[in-house]
């Protein structure tokens, strides 16, 4: 799993997508990832608020390295998010994602999107499996 952390650690910073979204990558297990945020001024939507989109797509990185945390890739084909409490600029924002069913061509997650003790989303996903390094 080292050399695999390593890895991915260095593909999520390279990551343009991640970049735009100044995404840290703070913990790496099989099967499990963690990826935080601070919210600027960039990710707020008109009303001030932490954009559902970023959230969406905090949940969906979060989710989709977990799954790389286990040799393989995929792509998403559902993403569903249930937004729960609003996002402020500068809190910092925690993205669990944890692998919940393996098969063979699709994988599911889930993530809990969390600043401090407050839970702001929680989403569900299936990839379809387009690597496997195992």
């Amino acid at each position: 799993m080292d050399e695999l952390r390593q890895q991915l650690f260095q593909f999520t910073k390279e990551n343009p997508f991640n970049k735009m979204m100044n995404l840290e990558v703070t913990e790496l297990k099989p099967g499990e990832s963690c990826i935080e945020i601070t919210v600027n001024t960039n990710h707020l939507n008109p009303r001030g608020k932490l954009h559902g989109g970023v959230i969406s797509a905090l949940a969906d990185t979060a989710m989709g390295v977990a799954i790389r945390t286990l040799g393989k890739a995929g792509v998403t084909v559902n993403l569903n998010t249930n937004f729960i409490a609003p996002g402020n600029p500068g809190d910092r924002v925690v993205a669990r994602g944890k692998v919940v069913h393996e098969g063979s061509t699709l994988i599911s997650a889930e993530c809990t999107l969390t600043r401090g003790e407050d839970i702001l989303a929680r989403s569900t996903g299936v990839w379809f499996i387009v690597q496997d390094t195992n």
